[in-house]
């Protein structure tokens, strides 16, 4: 009898281990596709952005960084902020601090900038844009706008992944970690809708010349330089019917 449940015990392990393995080799497997995946956006050229991501008076799904990460994954990265010194992410959507502090740092070393404002936020903005792929939003029904931190949180090997109104609060928001004062702007055009990021040019930092090369806009506050990543005329289709984001 003894003998009879010793050999059902030890099936009864082997089975258990056998489904074990299997459901873990179906973990690995599922994981190292996504990762697959992951790779082969990083690996491709630069995608070609779409125009009609934005909708009017539709109200976004907000996707903050919590939505996104691991519990494990939020505590190393509250590990290495902490380990940097640097504070917590303040804002909802456009922030400064946080992740988007330690982005611009890392880029400024990189790129070797000036002290100028204006050439950290310009040359940054280039960098970004060619490291970017364009990625639509699910297929949910609705707009999705990322937290600057989100999006940082997505990075992968170097590469930046969204579509126009990610782009544009990441943009906003490192403006803002630069001292800069910013804003997203929705624009739309005969049914499409782009977003864009844009900050307001501090008094005598550029000459006319400098200025002519560049898309701006004037209001009671001063000049807006565009950081879209569309330019010249592409980007001026969206500037006549706007909506303003300041306060995201």
């Amino acid at each position: 009898m003894n003998k009879i449940l010793k050999v059902i015990c030890t099936s009864v392990s082997l089975i258990f281990l056998l489904m074990l393995q299997s459901c873990v080799g179906c973990s690995n497997s599922g994981r190292a596709k996504i990762i697959a995946k992951a790779k082969a956006e990083a690996a491709k050229s630069q995608t070609i952005p779409e125009p009609n991501t934005m909708v009017k008076d539709v109200v976004p799904e907000i996707v903050e960084i919590e939505d996104i990460v691991t519990p494990k994954e939020e505590k190393s990265i509250k590990k290495e902020l902490i380990k940097n010194k640097i504070p917590p992410a303040k804002g909802n959507l456009i922030q400064v601090e946080g992740l988007v502090l330690k982005e611009v740092t890392e880029l400024n070393i990189k790129l070797k900038t000036s002290q100028s404002q204006v050439e950290q936020i310009l040359a940054m903005q280039n960098y970004i844009y060619s490291n970017w792929h364009y990625i639509f939003d699910p297929d949910t029904g609705s707009d999705t706008w990322r937290s600057a931190e989100a999006t940082l949180s997505l990075k992968y090997q170097g590469q930046y992944s969204g579509d126009c109104d990610d782009f544009a609060i990441l943009l906003a928001s490192i403006a803002r970690q630069i001292g800069l004062k910013s804003r997203m702007v929705g624009g739309f055009d005969k049914g499409d809708g782009h977003a864009f990021a844009e900050f307001l040019l501090p008094d005598s930092t550029l000459s006319s010349s400098q200025l002519n090369r560049l898309d701006y806009r004037k209001d009671y506050n001063g000049v807006w330089i565009s950081l879209d990543w569309f330019k010249g005329s592409d980007h001026n289709r969206f500037t006549h019917d706007i909506q303003i984001f300041d306060d995201i």
